[in-house]
C-alpha cells in the first residue's frame, strides 16, 4: 500500500506535534522504560483486547484467521511506539494502520474506543507495579502523550485520499 503525500505531510508535522505534546528526551526515555514495564504483559492484554473485539463483532475484517496476525502486528506497533524512534518507518506504519482501518470501513468511533481500552489495560499495569507514586504518575503522563501522538497520526490518515 502506497501512502504518498499524506505521509510526507505528517512527517513534516512530527517535530511540531512532539513539541505540542511535550514529548521531549525525558519523555522518550520514559517511553522506553514504560515498554519494559508493559511489554511482559502485552500478549495477555492484546489477547483480551481481540477477544473483546470478537465478542462485540466490531468488524467483519477481524476473523479467526486474521486475529493471530493482528495480535503480532499490534504488539510490534506498541513496541515501536514506546521505542521512541519517530522516523519515517514508524510514521509510514501508523499511516498505513489508519488507511487500513478506513479501507475496512472501521468506524473511527470503534478505533478510538479500542485504543482507549488498550490504554486502560496499560494503565492498570502501571497502577499495580511496585513503584513510587511519583514514578507511576510520570509513566501515566508519558502514556497519555504517546497515546495522543499515535492516535492523532492514525486518525489523520483515516480520511486521506491516497494519490500516487
Amino acid at each position: 500500500m502506497h501512502i504518498g503525500n499524506a505521509a510526507l505531510e505528517r512527517r513534516d508535522n512530527i517535530p511540531e506535534l512532539l513539541q505540542f505534546l511535550e514529548i521531549d528526551d525525558d519523555t522518550m526515555g520514559r517511553g522506553r522504560e514504560l515498554w519494559e514495564l508493559i511489554g511482559p504483559h502485552a500478549d495477555s492484554i492484546i489477547d483480551s483486547f481481540y477477544a473483546r473485539v470478537r465478542t462485540f463483532n466490531i468488524s467483519p475484517a477481524v476473523t479467526d484467521a486474521s486475529v493471530q496476525r493482528l495480535k503480532i502486528r499490534q504488539k510490534e506497533h506498541w513496541a515501536a511506539l514506546f521505542d521512541s524512534r519517530f522516523g519515517a518507518d514508524y510514521i509510514d506504519s501508523v499511516c498505513r494502520v489508519g488507511v487500513k482501518h478506513r479501507d475496512i470501513d472501521l468506524n473511527p468511533l470503534w478505533y478510538v474506543a479500542g485504543y482507549i481500552s488498550l490504554k486502560i489495560a496499560f494503565t492498570d499495569v502501571i497502577a499495580k507495579a511496585p513503584l513510587p507514586p511519583i514514578t507511576k504518575g510520570r509513566f501515566m503522563k508519558a502514556l497519555d502523550k504517546y497515546v495522543a501522538f499515535d492516535m492523532a497520526l492514525a486518525l489523520s490518515a483515516y480520511n486521506v485520499v491516497v494519490v500516487d
